[in-house]
């Protein structure tokens, strides 16, 4: 009997040894860099503006500045901070996966960009991805090449958007050069050189993704909904789009995972 003792407990030792010595490795794979990751909501806006659009597509798109100013509170009463595109590419090149965070972006580059969106963003301290057309830049209700310095210098991110805001999936070679080469030529020229992309209407195809290789591009942003979790596909990034009628809870149920 006293043997049987010995041996079970020696048996139960060895057990609770090896479960503190699994433990570490448990935890550790928890956060190793393939665990599974809550993921980014990337956020989809085009225009703050206090007027209401007459048709119905240019209506949804257009968030009262009031709004976007309750929807910024609300992010700060949750303890949710605000990356740029770029921000959040360079974090997931590096593993990190970060948590309490939203990016917001903005197509189109209207100059309420400017005038309402990023003194609004700096008002709370947060940050954004505007993405431009460069063949739109200063044109009527767009935003010129002085403001997007000003907001560049606020610390948003001015990306692409196209030269003309054309459908990618439809241009061949020499267009697809046209549109997303020379938005990219335009802005490091007066601004810096983006490294990130917005399709237009969101859509491309496989020889939009070269050219966007080519020009240096890291990643792209489509209107596919769903979490940004890694750089598994990065020029097929989702989005989650925000619109006129959402109330604060719709709200806080697109800005989280």
């Amino acid at each position: 009997m006293t043997r049987v003792r010995a041996f079970a407990s020696r048996v139960s030792a060895a057990l609770v040894l090896a479960c503190g010595g699994f433990a570490p490795a448990v935890a550790a794979a928890a956060h190793a860099p393939g665990a599974s990751v809550a993921g980014v909501p990337v956020l989809m806006y085009h225009r703050i503006a206090p007027d209401t659009p007459g048709d119905a597509v240019g209506r949804s798109l257009t968030i009262d500045p009031k709004t976007f100013d309750a929807q910024l509170s609300w992010l700060d009463a949750h303890g949710i901070r605000t990356l740029t595109m770029d921000d959040l590419v360079a974090q997931l090149r590096r593993g990190e996966h970060p948590r309490r965070a939203v990016v917001l972006t903005f197509d189109d580059g209207y100059v309420d960009a400017a005038t309402y969106a990023t003194p609004l963003l700096r008002k709370h301290h947060a940050r954004a991805s505007f993405y431009v057309s460069a063949g739109f830049v200063g044109l009527e209700r767009h935003a010129g090449w002085r403001q997007l310095r000003a907001m560049r210098a606020a610390g948003m991110e001015i990306g692409c958007h196209g030269t003309r805001h054309l459908d990618l999936a439809t241009l061949d070679r020499a267009g697809l050069e046209a549109e997303i080469g020379h938005c990219a030529q335009t802005l490091a020229r007066y601004l810096a050189r983006p490294t990130t992309y917005a399709y237009a209407a969101g859509k491309w195809g496989p020889e939009a993704i070269a050219v966007l290789r080519e020009h240096r591009f890291d990643a792209a942003l489509t209107e596919r909904p769903g979490l940004v979790r890694d750089l598994g596909e990065p020029f097929a990034l989702p989005r989650r789009r925000v619109d006129r009628d959402d109330g604060i809870g719709a709200f806080a149920g697109i800005a989280t995972p």
